[in-house]
């Protein structure tokens, strides 16, 4: 029974730690903001700007946020590939193939009557029995 309330207590602290890393970053901030100010501040020798950090707090924040949509956009990415797999498991219907279209009108025309008979025919042909 105990392990189970480790392991309980250890994803309960894996979730926390995702959900509360932008409160942590701002945490950090205030609790090295003089180191910060001092010697990591891009607008430490101009202290007319009255920056004192932020600079720094935003860079963090972005990257953060960065960091967080990039997962997002993988994770949305795989379950949609994953998804596709699984729906459309057998063979595809029909495949695209790129091909050079020289540009005279004549070999246009028959480059789309060709496929275009092509493609008909085989999606239009009467059932087989």
């Amino acid at each position: 029974m105990k392990t189970k309330n480790y392991i309980a207590l250890l994803l309960l602290v894996l979730i926390s730690v995702k959900t509360l890393l932008v409160p942590v970053v701002y945490l950090d901030f205030e609790l090295r903001k003089e180191y910060i100010i001092q010697n990591l501040c891009e607008n430490r020798f101009k202290p007319q700007m009255n920056c004192n950090g932020h600079c720094y707090l935003a860079k963090k924040l972005e990257k953060v946020a960065e960091d967080n949509a990039t997962k997002e956009t993988q994770k949305q990415g795989q379950s949609i590939k994953k998804i596709m797999e699984e729906v459309f498991d057998a063979e595809p219907l029909f495949s695209l193939e790129w091909a050079y279209v020289p540009l005279s009108t004549k070999s246009i025309y028959t480059f789309l009557t060709a496929n275009s008979v092509s493609i008909a025919t085989s999606l239009f042909h009467p059932p087989i029995i």
